[in-house]
């Protein structure tokens, strides 16, 4: 017989608006909650399909942390549900994307991110840092517009507590998706002489995730040492080629 994990009831600690039309949404489990850092959870909700998000705080937090992107009806009514209501159900953490899986290493960290795909990484750098960790972390976060870029504040702070923390951030504001990615690329190869040394946890689109292994794989960087949800959501034979004037998150 097939069992179902238990649902953690969780309430709803504090909704606030960040910039981005994103909201940071704090839950509190009423009793343990247990996950790695760039697991994700979903939400339980009558009337409510597919709420998957990604974990934006550490495991030794008091609160499970969600970045909600606010412009679509679904995720506008969710907001408004959490405000009313008060709690809602947690089902377990899920995700492979979790340090864990690579091969123990103090090598540099690449965490590449776009828009959202940034709560991931937060969790992983504020796990890190409890966990006191040494290793030089380095911060790739891509957006279209600055405002996208809604804790930027917070990855600038750790740049500056941290000396092995490092950020940049990618905008590029009427450009085609080849800019972008070419832009993201040179400031990886700018930061690393040998990305063949390095580890990285990505987090975007399946044709960023996709294209930015390839390339750096180019450079000499090993397949094998980059994890993502995406791996596990958009296998690669799955994924269509994009038609035309399509550009990738």
């Amino acid at each position: 017989m097939l069992l179902t994990a238990p649902l953690t009831l969780a309430t709803v600690h504090d909704i606030k608006a960040l910039s981005g039309d994103v909201w940071q949404v704090l839950l509190k489990p009423i009793e343990p909650y247990p996950f790695e850092a760039g697991q994700y959870t979903e939400l339980r909700i009558p009337g409510f399909e597919h709420l998957y998000f990604t974990i934006g705080s550490a495991p030794h937090m008091a609160c499970v942390e969600l970045h909600v992107q606010g412009d679509s009806e679904t995720n506008t009514r969710l907001i408004n549900h959490l405000r009313q209501q008060g709690s809602v159900q947690l089902a377990a953490a899920a995700g492979s994307c979790v340090l864990s899986a690579l091969p123990a290493s103090s090598a540099p960290l690449l965490l590449v991110a776009s828009g959202t795909g940034f709560s991931q990484v937060k969790a992983v750098v504020e796990d890190q840092l409890q966990r006191q960790a040494k290793r030089p972390i380095f911060i790739y976060w891509t957006s279209y517009r600055l405002n996208q870029l809604y804790m930027l504040d917070k990855a600038e702070q750790w740049a500056d507590q941290y000396p092995h923390v490092h950020i940049a951030a990618l905008i590029s504001e009427h450009s085609h998706w080849d800019d972008k990615h070419q832009m993201l690329v040179q400031s990886i190869l700018a930061d690393h002489a040998d990305v063949g040394q390095c580890q990285a946890l990505t987090c975007g689109s399946p044709e960023m995730v996709y294209n930015l292994l390839d390339t750096l794989s180019e450079h000499g960087f090993r397949a094998d040492q980059m994890i993502s949800d995406v791996f596990a959501f958009a296998p690669r034979a799955a994924i269509p080629k994009p038609t035309p004037g399509q550009e990738p998150a």
